[in-house]
């Protein structure tokens, strides 16, 4: 990294403009030229995403009584999140008790009546002649009744009755199941350890079967979702480690590819690569991540790199301050990996060559005049 030897104070430009002088900084930082880092592979940004995702959705229709939480709250396995409202199921299920009780009631009646006609045959004794004369009378009366045969008659119609009660009181048992299992289906249960990622309805809401009603994502490690150019997935395996940047508060950390998808995609023509981060990887679910593809020959990149140095202090976003004609301009950048001696990859926000101001102080933004410092002897 070159270091030019002009150096420089910040002065305020509006001072400049209304009173035509500026108060030189006591400290006059320096500037610097942005360099190329050879030999550093490509690098890419993905979105950090749960190691899986689950979409809970309605199985009945009905009005939303209980919503567990918002987007972001950890769940823990069987924890209610969401529930409908369960008066016409219980109406349902009180009612389907009742006819149960009756279906009892009716079988015992069933095998009561299959018992008396079991036991109440009287066959005509073979000793007593009369019995026999009587039976031969009806015969001549033209009534050929068999008293066996209308007792059998008898007693398999009271048998079936009571085989009938039988089976309703079956349907009525799986009728109550059957209740029960739709109201818990009104109840949808956490199915792991996670966090809620999204929550789709509120109290009061009327959903329909199918509706989306939370949107979960698993607990533990997180992965990396990352688009990568046909050209450059090829070099891609399952198993593979990788460096993933998680930010400049995360710092760097050690991925494995976990997933190859098989075809690119037909539009951006890129491949879907998923990388394993570590368990401890302090990052959050949607958060932009990058990682550094080895250099094949001529796949490696040149990117801008400039000094961690050139960063201005205190700001949300990586910025620096670009000397445009002599007046401060700020970029905000995209960064890449971490390099050797203090310097960081620049992805995006700055091209090589251009003059960049190095350990700017804080709260320096765009419009501030770059003059000579008169410390510097020139």
């Amino acid at each position: 990294m070159k270091t030019n030897t002009w150096r420089y104070a910040l002065v305020c430009g509006p001072l400049l403009l209304g009173m035509g002088f500026g108060t030189a900084l006591a400290a006059a930082p320096s500037l610097v030229t942005v360099q190329t880092a050879p030999g550093i592979g490509p690098v890419l940004g993905g979105r950090v995403i749960p190691a899986f995702t689950v979409t809970l959705r309605a199985q009945l229709p009905g009005r939303v009584k209980f919503v567990a939480g918002e987007a972001g709250m950890p769940i823990a396995p069987g924890q209610p999140l969401v529930a409908l409202d369960d008066d016409q199921l219980l109406a349902q299920k009180a009612q389907a008790i009742a006819a149960y009780q009756a279906d009892e009631v009716a079988l015992h009646n069933g095998y009561s009546q299959y018992g008396y006609q079991l036991y109440s045959y009287d066959p005509p004794s073979f000793m007593n002649p009369f019995t026999w004369m009587g039976q031969g009378f009806k015969a001549m009366m033209g009534n050929s009744q068999n008293p066996w045969a209308t007792y059998q008659s008898n007693l398999e119609n009271r048998k079936a009755t009571a085989l009938k009660a039988q089976t309703q009181l079956e349907a009525s048992a799986w009728r109550i199941r059957q209740i029960e299992a739709e109201m818990n289906n009104s109840v949808s249960i956490a199915p792991f350890q996670g966090v809620v990622l999204a929550k789709e309805v509120n109290p009061g809401d009327i959903v329909q079967p199918g509706q989306p009603l939370m949107v979960l994502g698993s607990g533990g490690p997180k992965q990396l979702l990352v688009k990568v150019p046909e050209s450059l997935a090829g070099n891609l395996n399952p198993g593979q480690s990788l460096p993933v940047h998680l930010g400049d508060n995360a710092g760097m950390v050690s991925g494995r590819v976990v997933h190859v998808a098989p075809q690119a995609n037909p539009q951006t023509h890129t491949v879907a690569v998923k990388v394993s981060l570590p368990r401890n990887a302090a990052i959050r679910v949607g958060a932009y991540a990058t990682i550094s593809l080895p250099s094949y020959g001529s796949s490696a990149q040149n990117e801008p790199a400039i000094p961690r140095s050139a960063l201005i202090p205190g700001t949300s976003l990586p910025s620096v301050l670009v000397d445009h004609h002599g007046v401060t301009e700020m970029h905000v950048l995209r960064l890449g990996g971490p390099l050797p001696d203090g310097q960081i990859q620049v992805l995006a926000g700055l091209r090589v060559g251009q003059i960049i101001v190095n350990d700017p102080p804080a709260g320096i933004g765009s419009g501030y005049q770059l003059q000579t410092s008169a410390s510097s002897g020139e």
